[in-house]
């Protein structure tokens, strides 16, 4: 059995000693640095926001947790973030503020809502976060960004527990465990349309699954704000929106009901009247 010591990277990987470090922090930052920095604030100034009002309706203690979790790293980044600037002398974007939010408004969303969009913006998060990684020289930029993806990957988990316990969320799906091992020597193995098609393997299965479980929850939000935005052009785009993730659904499902496979379900019944 695997112990939490067996997973220590360190165990495995030397520390580099480089003298004197070629990344510190009297560098300029770089143009990848500022982008994912702005990318990041951006993305959590909107999260403060937002889950600040989700916060006003949970009912429910185990989801208000994951809020409250979610809604405490949101602020803890934008933070960090404020403090580079400020020490860079480089101007703090303007981010979404308490202006953009009513919290006052009427509940718009079901508490299991929460859960999924959570797990939504989390990925989004953690994309941003490891792609930074490799791009970021400065060490303690590099840093950042890995405790980002560190604090994300923890609270995915927590997401997921709590996906998993409630029944919110299907079991990914089981196929047959290979015979042996089989060799790709023709290039109509990649063919999908005319003559045989081989089955879907394990990869594209989870891609097709992420897919769909990324659009149900967009369909979900935009379902909301459709039925409540006053201005018509920005109503115009959230049924554009909805038009769009409709078709990309049916599509990624149509690939999984082919197999016999089952897919995630559609969540607009958590979307209030």
């Amino acid at each position: 059995m695997t112990t939490d010591k067996d997973l220590n990277p360190m165990n495995v990987l030397k520390p580099l000693n480089i003298n004197p470090k070629i990344s510190d922090e009297t560098q300029p930052l770089t143009s990848f640095t500022m982008g994912k920095l702005w990318a990041t604030y951006m993305g959590n100034s909107m999260s403060i926001q937002i889950l600040s009002y989700f916060l006003q309706h949970c009912e429910d203690e185990d989801i208000r947790f994951l809020l409250e979790n979610g809604l405490a790293l949101s602020k803890d980044f934008t933070q960090r973030i404020e403090g580079v600037f400020k020490n860079e002398s480089f101007p703090i974007p303007i981010g979404f503020t308490k202006d953009d939010i009513n919290l006052g408004a009427p509940r718009l969303y079901a508490d299991e809502f929460y859960v999924h969009y959570l797990k939504y913006a989390a990925k989004a998060g953690m994309s941003l976060y490891a792609v930074a990684v490799p791009l970021v020289m400065r060490e303690d930029m590099r840093e950042f960004f890995i405790y980002c993806n560190q604090c994300t990957t923890i609270f995915l988990g927590q997401i997921n527990s709590v996906l998993m316990n409630k029944k919110f969320i299907a079991q990914p799906p089981i196929i047959p465990t290979p015979d042996g091992i089989d060799k790709i020597d023709k290039q109509s193995y990649l063919k999908g349309f005319m003559g045989d098609i081989r089955p879907l393997q394990a990869l594209e299965i989870i891609h097709l699954w992420d897919n769909i479980e990324n659009n149900v929850t967009s369909m979900t939000l935009l379902s909301g704000f459709h039925q409540i935005v006053q201005d018509q052009k920005i109503k115009a785009l959230f049924k554009r929106g909805l038009d769009i993730t409709d078709k990309s659904l049916k599509q990624y499902k149509e690939k999984l009901h082919i197999e016999h496979i089952q897919s995630p379900a559609y969540l607009n019944h958590l979307v209030t009247t």
